[in-house]
């Protein structure tokens, strides 16, 4: 696989990285702003900011249930923040070089001539190269491979906090809804068991008090939200390493260039 052909990839996969980042953020921002005010009833004075309107980790009290911490909330949609404009950027920057400036298009291109030389034929083979001196991105390889690798570190973690605290609510709720039904034995036993966490938040949609003084407005789905948001922040962290592995393989053809392990 030549540089163009590389770069060609690389343009689809940040492309595609950017977009389930943004996925993964307005999904988590549409539940956060609807429960924010209805969860946010965790015991204190009116001088304590106890922030608990997350929709991840909530918690089921004796009284109301709590959601968890606003901090995992606000992670959940700042973080992916820094990692999605170098995704965008890095997108534009192998699509410019891609679709405008043909870099490295025609790399590795064997082509075959017949040359007659004093009367005699010679087939001549060449192969066609982009320039070293002229192509100083054959010098990124390495760090971009470096950066991707730490993102999908990084964007590992965000989605492993973003999964831990769906899974929480999920489970909680399932308590508060036992005891709001006050459903006992099979039906209990269904609520903890056989309900897959889209039912019970739908349960929440609809079930769930507002909180006094505070309107949610119009029902949402906040499990479908919930999952895609899941799915997308997955789904960036499996790119994530595809795009390392893709500039580092690249990094190694390229390594007569960068290191003198091909001399």
């Amino acid at each position: 696989m030549n540089q163009y052909e590389t770069e060609r990839r690389l343009s689809w996969l940040y492309l595609f990285v950017s977009i389930f980042l943004g996925v993964s953020i307005l999904c988590m921002a549409i539940p956060y702003n609807h429960w924010r005010t209805t969860l946010d009833v965790c015991p204190g004075g009116y001088f304590e900011n106890t922030n608990c309107g997350c929709i991840l980790f909530g918690i089921s009290t004796f009284q109301y249930f709590n959601g968890g911490h606003n901090s995992y909330c606000l992670y959940a949609m700042l973080a992916p923040l820094p990692v999605l404009v170098y995704a965008i950027v890095m997108a534009l920057f192998h699509m410019y070089r891609v679709c405008i400036n043909n870099i490295g298009q025609y790399e590795d291109e064997k082509s075959t001539t017949m040359e007659e030389i004093e009367g005699e034929s010679i087939v001549v083979s060449t192969r066609t190269r982009v320039s070293k001196q002229n192509d100083s991105v054959i010098y990124c390889w390495i760090p971009t491979s470096s950066i991707a690798a730490i993102f999908a570190v990084y964007t590992l973690v965000h989605a492993a906090i973003i999964t831990a605290g769906f899974i929480k609510t999920c489970t909680q709720y399932r308590g508060y809804l036992v005891r709001e039904l006050r459903a006992t034995g099979d039906h209990a036993s269904a609520i903890h068991f056989r309900l897959a966490c889209q039912a019970i938040y739908d349960f929440m949609d609809y079930i769930q008090k507002d909180a006094p003084n505070s309107r949610r407005g119009d029902f949402i789905n906040t499990g479908l939200a919930l999952q895609l948001a899941v799915i997308a922040s997955w789904a960036a962290v499996a790119i994530w390493f595809v795009i390392s592995a893709c500039t580092a393989l690249r990094a190694y053809r390229e390594r007569h260039v960068l290191t003198c392990c091909g001399n």
